[in-house]
């Protein structure tokens, strides 16, 4: 029931270390940007309800109680696809967990189109799985 989603962004930082009056860049720790991902919202509210349930276990909205991270993470996977419907790489999301699901706009007017929402992802780090499209030579 995902309808977009797009490739993880990774980014390495930048740590300047003074060297006889100058600036030396070194690199710094890598750092991973959330994942979002758009669902389309189907009328028992199946992945909506999936992903409210999942929130609540990591922390529950009226006691306040939180999970260990053992017990609410997980790991996720999105491929991309060529035009001939083969698989061209594929992610894998290492500790990945829920942090925002978007709200549904519920309008008389949008006649013509599905109900949709976006879910936000957290997680440790991706890695690429099978074919990585990196040039051996």
């Amino acid at each position: 029931m995902v309808q977009a989603a797009q490739i993880p962004e990774a980014t390495i930082g930048t740590i300047e270390v003074p060297y006889f009056g100058r600036k030396v860049k070194i690199a710094g720790d890598r750092t991973f940007a959330d994942w979002t991902v758009t669902c389309i919202n189907d009328e028992d509210f199946v992945v909506r309800n999936g992903m409210e349930a999942w929130m609540n276990a990591i922390n529950t909205h009226d006691s306040n109680l939180r999970a260990l991270p053992q017990d609410y993470k997980s790991n996720g996977i999105i491929t991309q696809y060529s035009k001939d419907g083969d698989a061209i790489r594929t992610y894998v999301f290492e500790g990945m967990y829920p942090t925002q699901v978007d709200q549904i706009t519920m309008d008389w007017g949008t006649t013509d189109q599905i109900e949709e929402f976006t879910v936000n992802f957290s997680y440790d780090f991706w890695r690429v799985e099978g074919a990585t499209g990196i040039p051996t030579t």
